[in-house]
């Protein structure tokens, strides 16, 4: 799995690579093979599962194919359309199904490790992706802004709306963030490449001066570090170039850095060496180069705070002698939008104490601390979701405990149940794991984190009749 160019010195590498991304030189450009999702109880590329469900959804099955009609690996999409093609279906019609399915596919999942460990390399500001879909963003902003959607997405595509097109600024603050979509954002239109023809059609219109100007420079004029990007030899060979504003045999300031399968193909290795030196291949799974990439990047960056830049919105703890009012009990994997509705806590004035788990030292009393936190606080908000119903162990569970067991010598309104997930209306039933003594709440909405307007009219109220009784 981990083999490479034969000439490649890997500490070299890693040295040669971690300097400029620390001079904030280098873009990465993430392609498909590190996006994997649950799907039938099983890890799969995300892209296959989408083209799966694009044959069933016209009611045929990849498992049922003639021998000329196939997936094949990393190309499973565009087959897809290729056999609905040739089954009479009309390609235009496949946009609007394609978005549906890849929305329905990412609704409850969570976001792949490899792009929550890029989105904490601080010193990566500018982002391109190669896949449609908007998990990077999403990564982005848990991050750098909790869970709030500021990263700044950059789409392309040849007949883009013009509302529709952005550019990065001319000066960017220092947390600023943004994604360029290469090959186009999914949506019910067909601004988004879903075949190799859209694929051939983006690029070309793209050096034609029809795409952001200075995203495009800056791709033009930055090192890349590609991830996981497999394409045909055609492709990549078109990509590399359009990268660069001179010849790949000239000599050359910026790098590309190929990571993944691409450093496999014995013909596309060999053109690079032989026409391109400043380009350097690593042929390794792309998922564990990024778990390496994060964790050198540690290791040389140890004062850089975990859970955010220094502009990034702050993140309270039970440190000290903290006795906010409102305790937000969350799942590890729903911190995005935990840490959405602690900023809109904030602008309503609530006063929040929350156990930040990523912050816990090695030797902290996790038990004391917890029940420490729910027994000071005047208000206990239990984040519910897909997430926590999946979960039987953990630490939300036993904050959830603490505070079933002081509610029982509370007479006023003390829990508030919220449920964050975006489908809340439908599948309420779905909540079994919940403790009973919840449910004695009406559940109230805030989908994502972001509080519904009734959920902010009655915390407003329960503050106010809280420093109303202080006042006394």
């Amino acid at each position: 799995m981990n083999t490479t160019a034969p000439d490649i010195d890997l500490e070299e590498f890693w040295e040669d690579l971690l300097a400029r991304v620390e001079d904030k030189q280098v873009i990465p450009v993430i392609g498909a093979d590190i996006l994997n999702i649950d799907f039938d109880g099983k890890q799969v590329p995300l892209y296959r599962a989408v083209a799966d469900q694009l044959l069933i959804k016209y009611g045929l099955s990849a498992t049922n194919l003639p021998a000329n009609q196939v997936l094949g690996v990393r190309h499973e999409l565009n087959d897809a359309v290729c056999i609905l093609a040739a089954n009479g279906q009309r390609i235009r019609d496949l946009y609007r199904p394609i978005n549906s399915i890849l929305r329905g596919l990412l609704l409850q999942q969570k976001i792949p490790q490899p792009l929550c460990e890029l989105a904490a390399i601080h010193h990566f500001d500018l982002f391109a992706t190669t896949t449609p879909d908007d998990l990077l963003a999403r990564a982005l902003d848990v991050e750098h802004f909790g869970g709030l959607q500021q990263t700044q997405e950059i789409e392309y595509a040849p007949n883009l709306p013009t509302n529709r097109r952005r550019d990065i600024p001319e000066k960017c603050s220092s947390n600023y963030r943004a994604v360029f979509y290469l090959f186009g954002k999914a949506d019910v239109s067909p601004f988004f490449a879903i075949h190799d023809e859209d694929a051939l059609e983006f690029p070309f219109r793209l050096q034609a001066g029809n795409g952001p100007e200075r995203m495009f420079s800056e791709l033009q004029n930055r090192s890349l570090l590609l991830i996981g990007c497999t394409f045909d030899d055609w492709l990549n060979f078109l990509l590399i170039r359009l990268s660069n504003s001179e010849r790949l045999a000239s000599d050359r300031t910026k790098r590309e850095f190929l990571v993944g399968e691409a450093g496999r193909n014995k013909y596309f290795t060999v053109f690079l060496q032989r026409f391109s030196p400043d380009s350097r291949c690593y042929s390794i799974d792309a998922s564990v180069f990024v778990a390496e990439l994060y964790r050198r990047w540690r290791v040389r960056n140890p004062a850089v705070n975990r859970s955010g830049s220094p502009n990034a919105p702050p993140t309270p703890s039970i440190d000290g002698d903290n006795n906010g009012d409102i305790f937000i009990s969350y799942a590890t994997e729903d911190i995005g939008a935990a840490r959405r509705l602690f900023a809109e806590l904030q602008e309503i004035g609530g006063d929040v104490v929350w156990l930040d788990k990523s912050a816990l030292r090695p030797g902290d009393d996790w038990d004391k601390r917890l029940r420490s936190a729910v027994q000071r606080c005047n208000f206990f908000l239990p984040l519910i979701s897909a997430n926590t119903e999946d979960r039987t162990e953990g630490y939300f569970r036993r904050e959830w405990y603490e505070a079933e067991q002081r509610s029982k010598s509370i007479a006023r309104k003390f829990i508030f149940p919220i449920v964050i997930d975006p489908d809340y209306a439908e599948n309420m039933n779905r909540y079994a794991l919940v403790p009973d003594v919840f449910r004695r709440f009406q559940f109230s909405k805030a989908p994502a984190g972001q509080m519904s307007d009734e959920l902010k009219v009655e915390l407003q109220k329960q503050l106010r009749e809280l420093r109303r009784h202080r006042a006394v």
